[in-house]
């Protein structure tokens, strides 16, 4: 239930694969437990595998990505520059993980940094891309609905 003056906010993630990853399942995760908080919660994928997590949200094909606006969290390089080509109302940011390639895509988290807010889940990720690129990503180890709110409308 959203209250006078509260702050709402429809939230998408747009991952390689519906799978459950690791990253997936702590995405998963977070939705469930924040569903409640959010106007809408939606998972965009290009792949389709088997998740254990049974979803609360909606879990769409990246091709129907068309038909979202909101705040939108990538998880890949590929699926940031897939995200801009979209006309629609949507706020961009990207979720960095060093095990992304990260010799191939140097010159792309440079850009990345200069033009999206960055988020990375874990020390050993700031401190990656801080080295690669100069530029401070936030570092969000809890996921809460309050934090994202603060990175998006910041």
């Amino acid at each position: 239930m959203v209250f006078k003056g509260e702050q709402i906010m429809n939230l998408g993630f747009f991952v390689p694969t519906s799978a459950g990853t690791p990253q997936n399942t702590k995405i998963y995760n977070f939705l469930n437990n924040s569903v409640e908080d959010l106007t809408s919660a939606s998972v965009f994928f290009n792949d389709t595998g088997f998740n254990p997590v049974a979803p609360r949200f909606g879990m769409f094909d990246s091709a129907d990505m068309w038909s979202f606006s909101g705040n939108l969290i990538c998880t890949t390089i590929d699926n940031l520059k897939r995200a801009v080509s979209t006309v629609n109302n949507i706020k961009l940011a990207y979720l960095f993980s060093s095990s992304e390639d990260i010799e191939r895509n140097l010159f792309d988290f440079v850009g990345i940094a200069q033009t999206y807010k960055v988020i990375v889940d874990n020390l050993v990720d700031y401190n990656t891309f801080y080295r690669l690129t100069g530029h401070k990503p936030v570092l969000v180890e809890d996921w809460s609905v309050d934090k994202l709110k603060e990175i998006f409308n910041g």
